[in-house]
């Protein structure tokens, strides 16, 4: 029976792909899988149910974060603070340092606005059109911005999948963010270095054009309107609860739409909610965010944590747990984390799911909750954006005009951080037995 469930979730996620069909509905067919699953073993319609809500009900909190940012990043296009950062940041982007500036550029923003999909939709569109204009490979390119984009949807302070990973292994989110720092300073270093040296071997000719004067014409961009990023940045020092910090940059931008922008109070409400339209044609990249533009994550995670409660409650994962466990004796808690990752990335088709499985498979390693969290920031969460099929790599590069495959390709980034672990782990194992024998 768990086999025949499994199999049939894994036919609606594959026929999604290939049909083209909305990966929502392709869980949906999972979710009734599963509860008619669940409700053969347990025989109780009642207990299903309750099995649904008990996975969906502790990320209420991610589920607010995800519509607060939906119109944080709706209001600050609207405001100038992006176009602010891509006009200051393109009269230093020549060909020979495109790609290295391209992944900074693109890790800034994602850092601010902590998404991958908001920041490929804004900046990356950006990035690859002036890649077009100066003749640099938009694989390359592409690669650059996706590494940037992974860079903040991981460890920037309104990230929800931090906020996620917090919440499933009941850690702090920013002592997480601490620690994941530390584990990627090496990556990103080596990450800057690749892109630099590529960027000198790709031949790249041609100059970005005038989009620096086009976003001028569009906004009004003097250094006031960079204050928001500057205030949610105080507040995520200070620690201070995730949903405030994201009220905060919402409440900040307001004034500048009003009075740098000159929108009107309607306009402002009509942005949050349904996103901002660019007025020209050259800076229509800038356009999106809003409230609806974050429905279809919320409908993803609710699917997926319902998912997460019949996992908990069922034997349903119980054969794959056991394969788990037996790799936990030859392979380092990380080896097995990493493992389960691109399976579960694989399978899942989105990053919310995947890091739900992998919680769910390799909670029980012989580790403490702090670790095990850094080993899923460093694991499923960037091998997700990694999968052709997935919306957590897919949807970023379709929205930048950038080829998937070849752009996954070449998102050093996201190969350097499990790959830095994994080495950095064999070196200190081995230490570790070197002093055992002395």
């Amino acid at each position: 029976m768990e086999l025949v469930t499994l199999g049939i979730f894994c036919a609606a996620l594959v026929g999604a792909i290939f049909t083209g069909v909305p990966t929502v509905c392709a869980l949906l067919v999972g979710l009734a899988a599963f509860c008619i699953y669940a409700w053969r073993w347990s025989g109780s319609v009642r207990r299903v149910a309750r099995m649904c809500w008990e996975g969906i009900a502790p990320i209420a909190k991610i589920l607010g974060m995800l519509a607060l940012i939906g119109v944080l990043t709706g209001l600050w296009r609207a405001a100038g603070v992006i176009p602010a950062i891509v006009y200051y940041a393109v009269p230093l982007i020549s060909p020979g340092v495109f790609l290295l500036a391209t992944f900074l550029l693109n890790c800034f923003v994602s850092v601010l606005t902590g998404t991958s999909f908001g920041t490929a939709a804004t900046v990356g569109s950006i990035c690859i059109s002036m890649a077009g204009a100066m003749g640099v490979p938009l694989f390359a390119a592409g690669g650059a911005a996706l590494s940037g984009a992974f860079f903040g949807d991981r460890c920037s302070p309104i990230s929800t999948s931090a906020l996620l990973v917090a919440d499933l292994t009941g850690t702090d989110f920013y002592n997480n963010l601490k620690r994941m720092v530390k584990s990627a300073a090496v990556p990103f270093v080596l990450t800057c270095v690749a892109y630099f040296a590529l960027g000198l071997l790709i031949p790249a000719s041609g100059e970005a054009g005038d989009m620096a004067a086009s976003l001028a014409s569009a906004f009004a961009v003097g250094p006031v309107v960079l204050l928001p990023p500057v205030i949610v940045f105080a507040l995520a020092l200070m620690r201070v609860d995730i949903l405030v910090v994201i009220g905060a940059g919402i409440a900040s931008s307001v004034p500048l739409c009003l009075a740098v922008q000159d929108m009107t109070m309607a306009d402002v409400v009509r942005t949050a909610i349904l996103g901002y339209v660019a007025p020209l044609p050259q800076v229509r990249a800038l356009s999106g965010g809003g409230l609806v533009s974050m429905l279809d994550a919320v409908q993803i995670v609710c699917i997926t944590s319902a998912y997460a409660g019949i996992f908990k409650e069922t034997p349903l994962l119980a054969g794959i747990d056991r394969v788990v466990w037996g790799m936990s004796r030859r392979l380092s808690p990380f080896g097995v984390t990493l493992t389960t990752s691109v399976f579960t990335a694989i399978i899942s088709c989105n990053q919310t799911l995947a890091i739900m499985l992998a919680h769910q498979l390799c909670s029980d390693l012989d580790q403490n909750a702090s670790d095990h969290a850094l080993d899923l920031e460093d694991s499923v969460v960037l091998v997700a954006g990694l999968v052709p099929w997935s919306i957590a790599g897919a949807v970023p590069l379709a929205s930048m005009g950038a080829p998937v495959a070849a752009s996954m390709a070449l998102a050093i980034y996201l190969f350097a951080v499990p790959a830095w672990r994994l080495l950095s782990g064999w070196f200190a194992a081995r230490g570790r037995a070197r002093c055992a024998v002395r």
